[in-house]
């Protein structure tokens, strides 16, 4: 097991830059889903191909056009076969999701064209040229504009192949990408037969204080109550510093730049935002690692109070260089420009305009977890810092009125909204709290978290995940054969 902790944690800290301890976390949250392991032979038969969009696609005076990226997997596709299209998010798209996992096994199955696309602004799929990411070229970056995307390609596909023109369309999505899958059904039903989203937030919310509650109530399914207030006393710990003005040793433990300041509320709500997105990568990613991590915390040679403190010691203070632990250093994550790869600028814009989705731990509702010292002012800070002046909480929660009443949020009757699609999440995911959790087309997997339901089904896993994929793929056959 020792093993096993320090290959995890070393994962995780390796790639961190010298500068920015915030960064490797961020960008692993937001992550391709994956279906399972692959060979390059698996993916031989995965194509990369592009096709033309309009920039907006609700100003037909607009002729301003770009090309969007997508993968394509015709192995097994029989004259009329069904179209299995798994959508991306926000990521870089990868032969991956078209060469193993459910998705593929049931293309496999039924004769049917395997498709992976790209959203607009994400991986090489950009809209301008230049690849800039600046708040006026940000303007095209909206749910509306992927989900118009998303019909024109369904539509494309079917009238350029005449093997695809009268092919059944199942539409397959995790994480934002799953939600996008539900809310396709809202707009434009009659280009699809069913979807499955996985993980699928559907609540907007900028307050989302549930997250990181989730996040210690998972750690506490998979290890025990013994972490989580093992966990509670180190957070209740670092707070006691920084109020009674004693961190000096503390951050010389940690290796902090020396611009750092401790009396600075950005710079301390940023430090404990950091310490928050690691344990909630954990859980959301990497969930088979918790017990590995708590039985590192609870082995730590020191009082429960400090364990905490030692185990970030170790993650930091090995590093030549020093941890820029500042709000700069978080602030810097959301805005460069021309980030190509990461997605980080991109996904936060949309979370600033449409989503939130903010992982605070002090609510209004005077809910707090994890040290209580994130509120939401800290990321509507951010999102002015990163976006410009224009960018105000009113807007956002304007954005998010609007988007949560014409989608439903999770307050709607699935015998009359969102019968096309399945929902499936995690037990250990804190993104349920946001998603479709109850009814006959809803299943919630024990022990498993975020997206960890897209790979073929395999002995080694639960009778209860196995069975859940059984019931995915009864649902989209049964919706196939039915229209």
């Amino acid at each position: 097991m020792e093993d096993n902790e320090k290959r995890f944690i070393n994962m995780l800290s390796a790639e961190e830059s010298a500068l920015n301890p915030y960064r490797r976390n961020v960008e692993l949250l937001l992550q391709e889903p994956s279906s399972g392991s692959y060979t390059k032979n698996d993916a031989a038969s995965v194509q990369e191909l592009w096709i033309t969009q309009r920039l907006d696609q609700f100003d037909k005076l607009n002729n301003k056009k770009w090309q969007m990226r997508y993968l394509q997997n015709a192995k097994y596709h029989k004259p009329q076969g069904p179209m299995y299209i798994f959508v991306g998010g926000e990521w870089t798209i990868t032969p991956g999701l078209l060469s193993t996992g459910l998705t593929h096994d049931m293309a496999l199955i039924n004769g049917g064209m395997l498709f992976y696309t790209e959203h607009r602004y994400y991986g090489q799929s950009w809209p301008y040229k230049n690849n800039s990411l600046s708040v006026d070229e940000l303007t095209y970056l909206s749910l509306e504009q992927a989900l118009a995307d998303l019909a024109h390609f369904i539509r494309e596909q079917k009238s350029q192949n005449s093997n695809l023109t009268h092919s059944k369309v199942l539409l397959i999505g995790g994480s934002y990408s799953g939600s996008m899958v539900a809310w396709m059904t809202q707009l434009y039903p009659e280009l699809f037969s069913a979807s499955w989203a996985s993980s699928a937030p559907l609540l907007a919310k900028s307050d989302f204080y549930e997250y990181m509650q989730l996040v210690n109530n998972s750690i506490q399914l998979s290890y025990g109550l013994n972490c989580t207030e093992r966990l509670e006393k180190g957070l209740n710990h670092l707070v006691k510093l920084f109020n009674s003005n004693e961190t000096t040793e503390l951050l010389k433990k940690l290796n902090a730049c020396e611009n750092f300041n401790a009396n600075d509320e950005l710079d301390r709500i940023s430090f404990f935002n950091g310490i928050g997105n690691y344990f909630a990568l954990i859980v959301q990613s990497y969930s088979a690692y918790i017990p590995s991590l708590c039985h590192k915390l609870m082995t730590m040679q020191s009082t429960e109070a400090e364990a905490l403190q030692g185990f970030l010691e170790q993650l930091y203070a090995d590093d030549s260089h020093c941890q820029d632990f500042s709000y700069q250093s978080m602030l810097q994550l959301f805005s460069e420009h021309t980030d190509q790869s990461t997605g980080t600028r991109a996904w936060f814009y949309q979370t600033c305009h449409q989503f939130g989705w903010y992982t605070t731990t002090i609510s209004a509702s005077n809910s707090s977890s994890f040290g209580g010292q994130v509120p939401l002012w800290y990321f509507q800070r951010l999102c002015r810092d990163a976006f410009g002046p224009g960018q105000k909480p009113n807007q956002l929660e304007a954005g998010i009125a609007q988007l949560n009443e014409q989608f439903g949020g999770v307050a709607f009757n699935q015998s009359e909204r969102y019968r096309q699609v399945i929902f499936t999440h995690g037990q250990l995911d804190p993104w349920r709290a946001m998603g479709q959790q109850v009814g006959n087309q809803a299943i919630v997997l024990p022990g498993y978290s975020h997206c960890e339901d897209l790979a073929s089904i395999d002995v080694r896993d639960t009778v209860p995940m196995n069975l859940a994929k059984l019931r995915v793929m009864s649902f989209l056959q049964r919706h196939m054969a039915a229209i």
